[in-house]
Order: structure tokens, then sequence, then C-alpha cells
């Protein structure tokens, strides 16, 4: 069984993490269907589907650095989300500019918030921007970052205390165990453990995606941009969701039958 101390750490561990994925989806250049049409600045897709796309591959990277200290896996989750977000971004610009002729423009400020460039020249009339300008892409940079680091934190304390119950169920979890480099092998039949960790961390991906999207209401060009004075509140609407997931899934892992079909499925 699960000790207070180690599930009190996973609970904060999934609650920061649901946090920060809240707070990626605010900074994250969200277009929706306007920018499809060049009508409004960010990539043409939902909140949930830029949260999730630049999760995935944190937690693709966090599973394959499943055994090295957590703070290694956070980074290098936070790096890849970042990476794939840049390269989105990246096309989605090259469809603007070169597929409908369009220049990057921000409408909520005059000037470029990173290069201090006058944009509102650049805005065609009737548009909120179009395609995502220098300010945007950093800032969908940052966001996809801590979207990345927010599902690692919640990929790592399910996966690790799945794996301990399943091969050393007579061993006490230590909560220590959550932060440190794995010390235990792990082999191709808990395969499975790897699924029902990452399939737990986007579901946090479209809990938080899904509260902030409505908090959001639309569009949002960056941290500059009005709505992105709401953060604060949806953060701590999503801490407590992110908890209260936390504590549903504390029971899942303590309950002996669950624990059995872990042991089952592990080979244990």
């Amino acid at each position: 069984m699960i000790g207070i101390e180690t599930i009190i750490i996973m609970l904060i561990m999934i609650a920061i993490g649901g946090v920060l994925i809240c707070a990626g989806v605010f900074f994250m250049p969200v277009g929706g269907a306007p920018a499809a049409m060049s009508t409004a600045t960010g990539i043409a897709t939902g909140c949930e589907m830029m949260a999730t796309g630049a999760g995935i591959t944190g937690l693709l990277m966090s599973a394959a650095l499943y055994g090295q200290p957590s703070y290694i896996v956070i980074l290098n989750a936070g790096i890849s989300s970042a990476i794939m977000m840049c390269i989105t971004m990246f096309v989605a610009n090259l469809i603007a500019v070169f597929g409908k002729g369009v220049p990057p423009a921000l409408a909520t400020v005059d000037r470029d918030p990173v290069t201090k460039e006058n944009v509102k020249p650049y805005v065609t009339p009737g548009t909120v921007g179009h395609g995502v300008p220098t300010a945007s892409y950093v800032s969908g940079a940052i966001g996809a970052f801590l979207g990345g680091i927010g599902g690692a934190l919640t990929f790592i304390p399910i996966l690790r205390i799945a794996l301990y119950e399943c091969i050393t169920p007579e061993l006490a979890i230590d909560p220590s165990k959550l932060l440190g480099s794995l010390a235990i092998d792990v082999g191709y039949q808990h395969v499975p453990l790897f699924v029902l960790a990452g399939i737990s961390a986007l579901a946090m991906y479209f809990i938080n995606a899904n509260i902030a999207a409505y908090s959001i209401r639309g569009v949002i060009e960056g941290w500059w941009d009005p709505k992105f004075k709401r953060l604060p509140k949806t953060a701590l609407t999503c801490f407590i969701a992110s908890l209260v997931f936390g504590i549903l899934v504390a029971l899942l892992l303590n309950s002996e039958a669950f624990i059995y079909v872990l042991r089952l499925i592990g080979g244990g």
C-alpha cells in the first residue's frame, strides 16, 4: 500500500502539473477557426488540441527517460514539447505567408512586445491579426514548455507508484523514489503501466485545457493579451480540479483489486 507521505507528494506534483498545463494554454497563441481564415492571430486549432499535441510529445520523452531522476525527465519533457510547438508555429507561418499571402501581425497591441516593431500597418482591416508573429512564437514556446513539465509531473508519480506496486509489492514505496532515479528493472511486460500513466496524464491535459478554454472563450495571442489577466482565477480552478483528480488516482492505486490487476498485467 502507499504511505501517506507518498500520496501527499503525488498530489502536490499532480496539482502543480495541472496549474502549469493551465498556464501553458494561456501562453499559447490559440486562433481557432478564425485563424484558419487568417482573421485572427495564432494557430488554427483549439486550446485542448494545442495543449494535448504539445503534451503528447512531452509524455513520449517522459516514457523514454523513465529511469532518470525526475528533474531530468521533467526538463526534457518541457524542452521536447517546446520544440514540437515551435515546429507547428513555423509551419503555420509558412502557410499564412506563402500560402495565403498575409504577414504575421498582432491586433491587441501596437508594437510587438519582443521586437518592438510597429505591427499595426500589417493588420488587414476587418481582422484581429493573422499568422504567428514573433512575440506569439516566443509565448507559444514558453507555453508548450510549461505544459510539457505539467504533463511529466502527472506521468512520473503514477508510473513509478504502479511499477513499485507491481514489481516490489512486499516493499513500502519510499517518497524519495518519486523524485530520484528508478532503481528497479523494467521489462516489456510493464508496457501497460506506461499506458496507464500516459492516459492519466492525457486526462489531465484535457481537464485543464477545457477549463482554460472556457476562460479564454475564443482566441488569445500571448501574455500581453487582455484575456491573460484571467489566468490567476483559472489557475486556482485548475489546481482544485487537479487535486480532485489526484485524490481519485490515489484511491485507485490504493485499491487492492486494482493492485492485483497491476500485478497480473505486469507479470508479477
